[in-house]
């Protein structure tokens, strides 16, 4: 049997071994590396979540238009009682008061306003019942299974005359607003004490109705973002109405003992 011998490859061989390097000790060293980053980034998040929950809540905001008005912490469910009755002034007060003439939007208009001419319950039949235009803006304030049907009563009490320029108006004169009393989680109840005034070409002295209702309230998530320039009027009579956070949801008759509220 032959032997062979290449003293030049024993020695190319010899060479890579020493050029080899371990690769796992390196690996540990910068996973460990790593790690050591990673936990200094988790502690001095952890000192800038501390040094912020030390900090006072903000209590002066400033609005986009320069005014500036003093906030509070609260819970997405809560709402203030004088926002709450606030919310419910302005909004019966736009439900139930007919001028006959839409709001002016220009000095033009307030000289001269414009004749109401309503919306139609149905929009394919115009001579169907109509509601006042500020009367149907306001409507959006309450919840969307108790809109329909209070809109449709609210296009029986209103007289028809008024979207022809006859003079006829109604006005609501709320005489109290109770506290408000909660009756679920984010969900109040109101004792309303009004009158309907309602006015007509042939009676100008006015005649009364008593208005004196339940009315039972709940918070929801009012508008977020700011509405932009291009936006329908639609839009903007939804994110003016629901703005305040708040919804109607029932309106019950006030029993005679609760109105000496």
């Amino acid at each position: 049997m032959a032997w062979s011998h290449d003293p030049q490859g024993n020695c190319n061989n010899a060479y890579s071994q020493r050029k080899k390097k371990p690769v796992f000790p390196i690996f540990v060293l910068a996973t460990l590396v790593l790690q050591a980053g990673i936990l200094g980034l988790l502690i001095l998040e952890f000192f800038l979540i501390v040094r912020f929950n030390n900090r006072p809540a903000p209590s002066l905001v400033q609005l986009v238009d320069g005014r500036a008005i003093k906030v509070a912490p609260m819970d997405h469910l809560e709402r203030h009682p004088e926002t709450i009755r606030r919310f419910v002034n302005e909004t019966l007060t736009l439900m139930f008061s007919w001028s006959g003439t839409l709001p002016p939007e220009t000095v033009e208009e307030a000289k001269s306003p414009k004749v109401d001419p309503g919306v139609p319950l149905a929009a394919d039949n115009p001579s169907s019942a109509r509601v006042a235009t500020t009367s149907w803006e306001a409507s959006f304030a309450l919840s969307e299974e108790f809109r329909r049907p209070f809109v449709e009563k609210l296009a029986d009490l209103t007289p028809q005359t008024l979207f022809k320029g006859q003079g006829n108006q109604g006005l609501i004169v709320i005489r109290r607003i109770s506290h408000p009393r909660p009756v679920d989680t984010g969900q109040w109840q109101v004792a309303l004490v009004a009158n309907l005034v309602l006015f007509s070409p042939t009676d100008q002295v006015g005649k009364a109705v008593p208005f004196n209702k339940e009315i039972y309230l709940r918070a929801i998530a009012p508008p977020t973002l700011p509405l932009e320039e291009k936006s329908s009027r639609l839009e903007q009579v939804i994110y003016r109405t629901r703005q305040a956070g708040l919804e109607i949801y029932a309106i019950r008759d006030l029993s005679k003992e609760d109105i000496s509220f």
